[in-house]
């Protein structure tokens, strides 16, 4: 089969992913919350972006995709969201694009809901992945997850704070999806009808939480690991929760999930390196506005030089530009990603690396721009 003919873009990819992937996986994946508003808003803001092109000058001809965050040189303006649960998707689906960020030197981050242990992907990646943390309420795992963080090579650590409560994801309650998963007649009779997903997952083995499963309080069942797994996971992360994390961790901090002005000026005066505007790509509430939204608003509270990163809703090249056009300074993408692993197993996470990249670097071709720190100039005046 010839990848490129037959997926030149995510779209392609995320359709044949809902091929390959049990619906109660699929649905949990490209899913959002409530009535689907949040995934909406991203999208529906994305799209009404227009640049305004400068067809007489020559200097675009060959496009400077490069970008340097937290003091990393990386190839292109972005990465790898976190993703928990990518087993689900495609059985070591993180392993798949560790490996793939390492070859196109871009950066990943591993969730710590990932069914792949922080120790294997640091040594796979090389040192292009980064560790997404969740707080908990016991202060050993903080603890410990840092010193395994760190003993590991993580320079980079990314604390998700737009989890503040639990969620109802109706697709999920209609699919019967738990966490951890539990499989009944329903997703069985699912299962059978995706047989290479099945077959893969028969090689791997059943997904686990691997970065959280030395913490388990002794052997548990299902409902002992999903009531454990509510219970440890701290409410409101507060700005003296992020302190407590600035003090202990020696390499860059990054805090994901802010939409408020106010909230990125109270991480940047603890120390937080850097943040990621993000609304947890519409799966958290669904009436809330879309990073690209509040993205000026941001910067301009946090001033020009601060490192901003966002996440939510980029499926393309040009929409990669669109967000680094309204203030950001690299852009993380998740379902993206993952909708390419579950279309091509392993080979798809370099493929659709290589798809986003020449697709950025063709809109800043069409558009003129030199650089990325040049497209704010190139969007269409309003």
């Amino acid at each position: 089969m010839n990848i490129e003919r037959a997926f030149p873009c995510v779209a392609d990819m995320k359709q044949a992913a809902r091929r390959r992937v049990p619906k109660f996986a699929f649905d949990y994946l490209s899913g959002g919350i409530g009535r689907g508003l949040g995934l909406d808003t991203n999208r529906r803001t994305l799209d009404a972006v227009q640049f305004l092109p400068r067809y007489l000058s020559s200097e675009a001809d060959n496009p400077d995709c490069s970008r340097s965050i937290l003091d990393i040189q990386y190839d292109a303006p972005f990465g790898v969201a976190p993703v928990g649960l990518g087993g689900l998707i495609w059985p070591r689906a993180a392993e798949y694009l560790a490996l793939a960020a390492r070859e196109y030197n871009i950066p990943f981050t591993l969730s710590s809901f990932a069914t792949t242990s922080l120790e294997h992907i640091a040594e796979v990646s090389e040192g292009h992945a980064w560790y997404q943390h969740y707080v908990t309420v016991d202060k050993h795992i903080n603890e410990s997850t840092l010193e395994r963080a760190l003993h590991a090579g993580y320079s980079v650590l990314v604390i998700t704070v737009d989890v503040p409560a639990p969620t109802r994801r109706d697709h999920d309650i209609r699919n019967g999806l738990s966490v951890p998963p539990r499989f009944d007649a329903s997703t069985v009779w699912r299962i059978m009808a995706r047989p290479e997903w099945a077959l893969a997952v028969a090689r791997a083995g059943l997904p686990q939480f691997e970065n959280l499963t030395p913490y388990y309080p002794g052997k548990m069942n299902l409902d002992d690991v999903g009531k454990f797994l509510t219970e440890i996971l701290d409410a409101h992360v507060s700005i003296e929760h992020l302190k407590w994390f600035r003090d202990r961790w020696p390499g860059k901090l990054v805090v994901k999930g802010v939409l408020h002005p106010d909230d990125a000026v109270k991480c940047q005066s603890i120390g937080v390196d850097a943040l990621v505007v993000s609304n947890h790509g519409g799966r958290q509430l669904d009436k809330v506005p879309s990073p690209l939204e509040v993205l000026p608003a941001i910067r301009q509270a946090v001033g020009t030089e601060y490192p901003l990163l966002a996440d939510g809703g980029a499926r393309t090249g040009l929409d990669i530009a669109s967000f680094l056009a309204h203030g950001a300074d690299f852009v993380l993408l998740g379902r993206a990603f993952m909708y390419a692993v579950a279309a091509l197993g392993q080979p798809g996470a370099a493929h659709v690396m290589s798809v986003l990249t020449q697709e950025l670097k063709i809109s800043m071709g069409q558009i003129g721009a030199p650089t990325i720190n040049r497209l704010p100039e190139f969007l269409m005046p309003r």
